[in-house]
């Protein structure tokens, strides 16, 4: 949808550059500053397309990790498309800033994990 959006207003705007083009022939004032103004609003446009082309990108990744991201009730893992879990990650970590950081196995210690970002262990 938004790959739609980017490419009509690339339309508009080579419609507007060859409106441009043509009207620089023509010494009309107001014509020229409505063209000026119209290639304008179509640059801005252009430049809003993008950033939400990336946003939308940003967010469906965010979406995805959070469907992926199970809670076992200590920790996170990510369901693989194998059925197998990946992880641990740090709840600490994820819950509070939405960083997914790797939990590692404390030394000596085959029972709990450490994240050696927050130093918490789970």
């Amino acid at each position: 949808m938004v790959m739609e959006y980017v490419a009509s207003i690339k339309a508009a705007w080579d419609i507007a550059k060859a409106v441009k083009a043509s009207t620089d022939a023509i010494d009309d004032a107001q014509i020229k500053l409505q063209v000026a103004e119209l290639i304008g609003a179509l640059a801005d446009a252009r430049i809003e397309a993008a950033e939400s082309s990336e946003l939308i990108a940003s967010l469906r990744r965010q979406l995805q990790s959070r469907i992926q991201l199970e809670f076992d009730g200590d920790v996170y893992y990510r369901s693989l498309e194998d059925g197998r879990k990946d992880g641990p990650w740090c709840p600490t970590c994820y819950d509070s800033k939405g960083v997914e950081v790797r939990l590692h196995r404390c030394r000596g210690d085959s029972y709990n994990w450490m994240c050696k970002a927050c130093g918490k262990v789970h």
